[in-house]
Parts: C-alpha cells; structure tokens; sequence
C-alpha cells in the first residue's frame, strides 16, 4: 500500500513540473521574488483605523499541486510574511487564487486635522514582503486610487465621516 501512494505522489509532482516547463503564460521571473507565489492585484480598503485587505495571486505550479493536495490553509504563513510589518492581521478567507485580510490599527487618527463631523487618519508607509503588480486604496467615500509594481505602501492621509 506504500508504494502504490510514493508512486502517486511522484507522479502528482512530475506532472507539475512537467506543466510548469510546458505552460506558456507562466513567467520563472513572476515567481522570482515571492518564491511561489506572484501578487497580481491588491486592495486596501479603509475603515476607521482598520483596513480590510483582499489580495489576488498565482502560484506557481507545483504549489497549486501541493495546495490542492493539504489544503490552501498551508499558505497562512506566506500571507503573513506578506504582511509582516503590519501588527494585527487576521486572514479572514484563504483560497487557491485569493485571500481576505482584516488589519487592525492599521491607520492613526490624526487630531490636529480632525473635526466635530469628521476624523482624519494616516495610514503610514508599510513595506510588503512582495511586490504587488497594482496596489489599489479604497477611501471611506468609496474613491478609488490605484498604484503599479508596489512594493512599498504610500503613506495616505483619508477622511472618515462620522455622521455616516
């Protein structure tokens, strides 16, 4: 019974490594800097001090193999290290191509600027820990700012209305 799940497992890995030399729309350098993993698309959408975070991302074929196999849960560690320099995380929805992430604390209030209706928070520089092809900032009033190739957070200064 051994031999025949060693057999098995080898095969589940030549065939993706055989896909990975094969596949044409995967790039060796997409996957250079995150190891396995290439963040397409980033959203940061504030709230208050919070920050709720949903990120878009290929592996590369080997990991969607051995994903399949134990479970998108063994990718908890590599969205942390992502988010490292940000305090209080907490992954919301893993999956094989996306993750929800909630940042608490993640903006400061600023009380010089706020007012009686309104509070006014800096969402400081934060370093990632790969480059995100388009980082896309998502205001309270729902206005969108999108950046390209971000490996560093702009620091954003953003209004919250309190009468909402």
């Amino acid at each position: 019974m051994k031999i025949k799940a060693i057999i098995t497992i080898a095969l589940i890995i030549s065939a993706a490594l055989l896909a990975g030399k094969v596949s044409s729309g995967i790039d060796a350098e997409q996957f250079r800097e995150g190891k396995y993993i290439h963040l397409d698309n980033m959203e940061i959408a504030f709230n208050k001090a919070n920050a709720d975070i949903s990120i878009e991302y290929r592996l590369n074929p080997f990991t969607q193999v051995y994903i399949f196999l134990f479970g998108s849960k063994n990718l908890e560690p590599k969205v942390k290290e992502i988010f490292s320099d940000f305090d209080d995380i907490e992954i919301k929805n893993i999956g094989l191509t996306s993750a929800s992430i909630e940042v608490k604390n993640v903006s400061k209030i600023n009380e010089d600027i706020s007012k009686i209706n309104k509070e006014v928070y800096l969402f400081d520089s934060y370093k990632l820990g790969v480059q995100s092809d388009v980082l896309t900032f998502v205001y309270p009033k729902g206005e969108r700012r999108s950046y390209e190739h971000v490996k560093v957070t702009q620091p954003v200064f953003y209004e919250y209305d309190l009468r909402t």
